[in-house]
């Protein structure tokens, strides 16, 4: 990501805080890498960057990290501290170093959710007051600019030209692993740094919204649901189709042409200015005039970017609205036990006058 635009996210951050932040603490994590570019997995060495509102940033990190810090923050203030037997005691003093050359002033902003107890321990000796900064980092990192849609999409045309070419060897006697399978290989293949996870599942099975996939063998007169995504340099795509293996069962039928009226509902409903659980209503209220309301137990959609699942979260009682940038998935179910469910979803990015759908294979039902 290039620094002008890290830069932009920054300032962002700030204009968006309270005047009484002017420090933002940040951990390994999505958010980490959205401010700074820096790609870091936790551990249990801490690792905490301070951005300013005004001045460079100041990193405490462990010495071996240097080179990863350097190439990611190459101006900011290090603050190192070596191997040893209590590394947030050690990270703690390298703090310490920061605070006496460096005033910090409180309170100082975290993002709670990505910032575990271990690093709270590295301030926890010096009395300093956090506030949790989760929801204003949400509202910057969940409007994407240019080159992250452009991430998103190429996410999508790569999971979705996958599925396409495993649609065409699924077949009965195949369980669901050796589905997934055909799908792991095929993203080592791509352009993708690595698969996002999935779920296979079919049969009765596909009344199951999140199990796992499993030695299931697939028969035919069956469903088969593939929940799947990739990442591509970052970002996360996220698609559902449910295919049938041979004529489907009449129910399955009927339940496939409910979630896909309700799919196009909520699709129909992505604009800049409506509220994130007007989207889940409409696909809602589709699925419950159908019979079918007590078999949608989740919401109809999440935010997507450096993560799978991210804000905003499009469900029944928020009313924050859409927003030119935001990056969303629209996924209706229904799942009936014993006899089976479908889920069609889709990756849409709101533009200034609408939405595009970035998904583009067929919802028609498949007939395998």
């Amino acid at each position: 990501m290039a620094n002008d635009s890290i830069s932009d996210r920054v300032t962002r951050l700030f204009e968006a805080l309270p005047d009484t932040i002017d420090v933002v603490a940040l951990s390994p994590s999505e958010t980490l890498r959205y401010f700074t570019g820096l790609n870091m997995h936790k551990s249990e060495r801490p690792t905490l960057v301070f951005l300013f509102l005004e001045g460079t940033p100041a990193v405490v990190h462990p010495v071996l990290e240097g080179d990863r810090i350097a190439g990611a923050l190459p101006d900011a203030e290090r603050y190192t501290y070596g191997d040893a037997t209590d590394p947030v005691a050690a990270a703690s003093e390298a703090f310490e170093e920061l605070t006496d050359n460096r005033r910090l002033h409180e309170p100082i902003g975290a993002e709670f959710r990505s910032t575990r107890l271990l690093e709270e321990e590295v301030f926890a000796p010096h009395d300093k007051e956090v506030v949790d900064v989760e929801d204003t980092v949400a509202t910057v990192r969940s409007r994407k600019d240019e080159t992250e849609i452009e991430r998103i999409r190429t996410a999508v045309e790569i999971i979705e030209g996958i599925l396409e070419e495993v649609f065409d060897r699924i077949e009965p006697g195949m369980s669901e692993i050796d589905v997934e399978t055909e799908i792991e290989k095929r993203v080592i293949e791509s352009e993708a740094d690595a698969y996002a996870g999935g779920i296979v599942t079919s049969g009765k099975r596909t009344a199951y919204a999140h199990a796992k996939t499993g030695p299931h063998v697939i028969e035919d007169e069956e469903f088969v649901m593939i929940d799947a995504g990739v990442i591509y340099e970052g970002y996360y795509s996220d698609i559902t189709r449910t295919v049938s293996v041979g004529e489907p069962k009449p129910e399955l039928v009927k339940i496939y042409d409910v979630v896909q009226e309700a799919a196009a509902a909520a699709r129909g409903r992505v604009e800049p200015g409506v509220e994130f659980q007007e989207i889940d209503r409409a696909a809602r209220t589709v699925i419950k005039d159908a019979g079918y309301g007590d078999y949608f137990p989740h919401r109809v959609g999440h935010g997507l970017g450096l993560e799978g699942h991210e804000p905003p979260y499009l469900v029944e009682g928020n009313d924050g609205t859409l927003e030119a940038g935001h990056a969303v998935t629209v996924e209706p179910g229904v799942y009936v036990p014993n006899i089976g469910g479908v889920r069609i979803e889709d990756d849409i990015v709101v533009t200034e006058d609408g939405s595009e759908v970035l998904s583009t294979s067929s919802r028609e039902l498949r007939i395998l």
